[in-house]
């Protein structure tokens, strides 16, 4: 409100002094108070806003019903969203007739004469009125510069509830998509006298609003406590709730008023994003082209833009401006020239477009310009915001961070020849290099996600900073926690490797429950020896303990005989029986402890040729007393289906995935698993055989107990 004030101050003074004194009528928006919500028609909804209008003037407007000396109502709608102010909704314009003297904005000089507002009179119009489609006409036909409008309107016919109304998108109202979101309505009132008389810049005001996403109509309503911001158009919104916004008034010469919001944000990966909004407040001739000037090499991401629909049969035409990057010029957005088509989507008034990009390089104050729609003098106005700061010197490319066993490598290829280049890592110089090297190796890094930072010199000027990161991980063994069942002869306890290298060895040492757990066999996992080619591998166990040694490649240059960078890759097995004595529900756990076995062996991992230590996980075992299955669910899904049959025949002869329930895949019983249970099962479901004996078909526990594991 007071940046408007300030703006018609300066053109007074400047522009002509004498105005001063002038008599001259001055409408604003003093109110918007309530809102109809009428519901959708395909994905638009409909609202209207009611408004009271007030004579903050010298002199008495005029509102003659019957010509065009009155004023035309306009509404809108907005949305903040993650710090971006957007325009979701425009109406046609409310006609008006028959001012009433309300004394809403203060005393009123009352004039009991309907084709006149008093000085310092107020008028309202409820939301119902400045809904009534068959007295709402065409935005395309008012000038809102002179106010000057064809009476009366002319305009396609109407039909359905949406028409003509203030429309709104479906999208921008659901609260899937609007986490957060607030939202706004504003009225813009224009007519001859205020307009002619100087007075047209503020007759827009805003108020905060809420929608209701569970109610069928996203009901709207005004927000509890808030307050009109009047002379306040919806972009002062943007800059009124996110104090960083700079606003800028480009006044176009015997035309109107434009304001240009910008917004800079760290994006926090080295990248900025930069928004734009251009509002068009009242300038006839519009605005058709937005130029960011950058100079310097800058990599710009994600230009886009966005408008706001008009509808109900407006002739303009919706089409998106294409925004364009041009290295050491900036960006440019522009929409189809006047010359060659009139009713192209030029920024017209009361509407606001945004546009964005996000760019490797920080802002600073910078240039742009903003064309003119219309033919006139000028054909662009001149800018200053904030813009990304780029660098003239050519850059680095093709910068990777890899991380080895005990460094991260970093290699880049330079764009031309430098003095100098900049190593950083977290914002931390680590070293100065000459302007010809292509790598370093950063060493002795602790666990943990770190971002370095290149930057060249040619004498004082830089490249804008190549960025990589990466994760530094110590190979990881765990065990996965598991039930265990009393009897149970062959307990599988997978040993597993996590890690960010790939790895040419390890050993462990495995510290395990007596009292419960009897471990009979230790095996390195069949597909690391095959597929890696394990030069060496020693196992041994005992009362209380399991050790394994495995080197895959003890000589190097470790590029075949390694198992490479993954998660939860299962390195070894120790099978176990369970004693008959646990008790259902008790717990004992299996821990990496250093120095088990004759001779003793370490918790080890080799990368790189280096042995490290690695991180251990151990797990902890359940015990239950038996568990329990359905004779042929072979594959465990509480069914016996042709699917089972399948599972147990690709386990035995393809590969295929290990059962969890062994005795469920022996259909006939025998403690054995082979092709004949596969058969027999066949046979039950298709050819009338015998039903697999107990458990079955509910699930129970096997009252034949054979050693069969079954988790």
């Amino acid at each position: 409100m007071h940046r408007f004030a300030l703006a018609v101050v300066l053109v007074v003074l400047a522009l002509a002094p004498t105005t001063l004194s002038a008599q001259n009528p001055d409408v604003i928006v003093g109110d918007l108070f309530n809102i109809n919500s009428y519901g959708s028609a395909g994905d638009i909804f409909a609202y209207s806003v009611g408004t009271e209008s007030c004579n903050i003037g010298n002199v008495t407007l005029s509102w003659v019903a019957g010509n065009n000396l009155h004023p035309v109502i306009g509404q809108e709608m907005w949305r903040l969203k993650d710090g971006v102010l957007e325009q979701i909704g425009i109406s046609w314009l409310k006609h008006s007739f028959c001012a009433l003297d309300n004394t809403f904005c203060g005393p009123c000089t009352v004039t009991n004469d309907c084709d006149i507002l008093g000085i310092g009179c107020s008028d309202p119009y409820g939301a119902g009125l400045n809904g009534s489609q068959g007295n709402l006409g065409p935005r395309s036909q008012v000038n809102a510069s002179t106010g000057v409008f064809p009476y009366p309107f002319t305009a396609p016919a109407f039909n359905g509830i949406i028409a003509r109304r203030l429309q709104v998108h479906e999208a921008d109202l659901t609260a899937a998509e609007n986490a957060g979101a607030q939202y706004f309505v504003t009225s813009h009132y224009v007519t001859q006298d205020d307009a002619q008389g100087g007075n047209g810049d503020n007759n827009s005001s805003y108020r905060q609003i809420t929608i209701d996403p569970a109610s069928p109509n996203f009901t709207a309503g005004m927000m509890p406590g808030s307050a009109t911001q009047q002379q306040s158009p919806g972009i002062q919104a943007w800059q009124d709730f996110v104090p960083t916004v700079s606003l800028e008034d480009v006044q176009v010469p015997n035309d109107g008023l434009i304001i240009v919001g910008n917004n800079i944000t760290d994006n926090g990966n080295g990248t900025w994003h930069y928004e734009y909004a251009v509002y068009n407040i009242n300038s006839d001739r519009c605005a058709d082209r937005l130029t960011v000037n950058f100079p310097g090499v800058v990599d710009v991401t994600n230009i886009s833009m966005h408008d706001v629909d008009h509808h109900s049969g407006e002739p303009y035409d919706g089409t998106d401006w294409p925004g364009n990057y041009s290295q050491g010029v900036g960006v440019t957005w522009q929409t189809t020239p006047f010359g060659t088509n009139q009713d192209a989507n030029a920024i017209r008034w009361s509407t606001m477009y945004n546009f964005r990009f996000d760019a490797n390089a920080p802002p600073a104050s910078g240039t742009g310009s903003l064309g003119i729609f219309k033919p006139g003098t000028p054909s662009a106005m001149p800018l200053i915001f904030d813009v990304p700061a780029g660098s003239l010197v050519p850059p680095i490319s093709s910068f990777s961070c890899v991380p080895g066993a005990t460094t991260v490598n970093l290699s880049w290829v330079n764009g031309d020849v430098y003095d100098s280049i900049e190593v950083r890592r977290d914002g931390s110089l680590l070293a100065t290099l000459a302007g010809t090297a292509t790598g370093f190796a950063d060493p002795s890094l602790a666990p943990g996600t770190y971002e370095w930072s290149l930057r060249a010199f040619q004498g004082l000027d830089a490249t804008n900073d190549a960025l990589c990161s990466a994760a530094v991980t110590l190979r990881t063994l765990s065990i996965s926690d598991m039930i265990a069942f009393s009897g149970q002869s062959a307990l599988s306890i997978p040993v597993l490797s996590s890690n960010s290298a790939p790895l040419q060895g390890f050993t462990f040492s495995i510290s395990v429950p007596s009292d419960r757990i009897s471990v009979y066999e230790v095996s390195v996992d069949g597909t690391i020896t095959a597929a890696a080619g394990a030069e060496f591998v020693e196992a041994s166990f005992g009362v209380g303990f399991a050790t394994i040694q495995v080197v895959l490649d003890a000589v190097g240059p470790f590029a075949q005989q390694t198992i490479g960078p993954g998660t939860d890759q299962q390195i070894a097995t120790l099978t176990a029986s369970v004693t008959s004595n646990v008790v259902e529900g008790e717990t004992r756990q299996l821990n990496f402890v250093d120095g088990l076995g004759s001779p003793s062996v370490a918790n080890t991992v080799r990368i790189d040729g280096l042995d490290q230590t690695p991180l251990t996980e151990g797990g902890t075992v359940t015990f239950a007393v038996s568990p329990t299955f359905i004779r042929g669910d072979c594959n465990s899904d509480g069914a016996v289906l042709i699917n089972d049959a399948i599972f147990v025949l690709n386990y035995l002869f393809a590969g295929g995935t290990i059962p969890t329930c062994f005795s469920g895949c022996d259909t006939n019983d025998s403690g054995v698993l082979n092709i004949v249970d596969g058969i027999n099962l066949l046979n039950y479901l298709f050819v009338s055989g015998s039903p697999p004996p107990a458990p079955f078909p509910a699930p129970g526990s096997d009252p034949t107990p054979d050693g069969l594991p079954c988790l």
